[in-house]
């Protein structure tokens, strides 16, 4: 039987017991018991190698020996000296041991037996079929992101809006600030190229003539806006030069501007 690293101790009852002994005996005894658990039960009486583990003389363990003998605390069986209640511990924890041992190799059985089954019993699922978008399901859009710089293509889209290199560049400037600090459901496009193009139109068309924007296509409103603009010119710089009327204000001095050759006669009139 193995010893044990340690035991149960009840202080009570080993206080109770050794009333009345003497007090090496008493100190003796205590040591004796560690050593028999020690042991596994069985503590090999011999009186050197137990006076020597004592630190006492031989005759001086025999002494003791005795006393603890008749005490009924020790008892000599062959060439051991053993204790009741040590034995008694130490069979029960002995049981306990190889049930708990029993109980372990059952549960790893039990757990190889389940794994071995499922591994069996496994059935390798199929592949799930390719989920495709239903038609006319939306796409969702994307924000622009925080490091966006115009592509060669972005930048030849605003040149051919009308845009000069710096103008691109101002452009694209603004356009990268406006949408990243814009919020909510207009702050995400399906296509920012498309959106870049845009925007560089707005630009162009912002632009005053002749600083770069396409004039072909203008609208008859815009034609009035540019001659008005072309008129206050004009009164600007008569301002700084002589008066455009005569001195008696009945004579025009100055340029004369046809705005209705810088509108543009509607078609079917006389």
């Amino acid at each position: 039987m193995n010893g044990l690293p340690y035991y149960k101790a009840y202080p009570r009852d080993f206080i109770e017991g050794t009333i009345g002994m003497e007090f090496e005996v008493k100190c003796t005894y205590r040591v004796i018991l560690d050593l028999i658990y020690m042991q596994g039960g069985d503590l090999p009486d011999d009186a050197r190698y137990i006076s020597g583990l004592l630190g006492c003389s031989i005759r001086k363990w025999k002494s003791i020996r005795e006393k603890l003998i008749a005490a009924d605390k020790i008892v000599v069986s062959g060439e051991f000296l053993t204790n009741y209640r040590a034995l008694k511990q130490l069979e029960t924890l002995s049981k306990l041991r190889d049930k708990n041992r029993e109980n372990g190799s059952r549960s790893n059985k039990n757990n190889s037996l389940t794994k071995a089954t499922a591994e069996l019993t496994r059935v390798k699922p199929e592949p799930e079929p390719d989920k495709k978008e239903p038609k006319g399901s939306q796409k969702r859009g994307t924000r622009l992101p925080p490091d966006w710089t115009l592509s060669n293509r972005n930048i030849q889209d605003a040149q051919a809006c009308g845009l000069t290199t710096d103008e691109v560049r101002h452009e694209a400037n603004k356009f990268r600030d406006y949408w990243i600090s814009a919020t909510g459901a207009k702050a995400s496009k399906l296509d920012w190229d498309a959106t870049w193009r845009n925007w560089c139109r707005n630009a162009a068309e912002r632009k005053p003539a002749g600083r770069g924007r396409p004039v072909g296509n203008r609208s008859n409103g815009e034609k009035l806006a540019n001659a008005f603009d072309e008129l206050q010119r004009e009164i600007r710089a008569a301002e700084d030069g002589p008066h455009p009327w005569g001195d008696d204000g009945s004579s025009h001095a100055g340029a004369v501007l046809d705005l209705e050759s810088s509108f543009g006669r509607s078609k079917g009139r006389g």
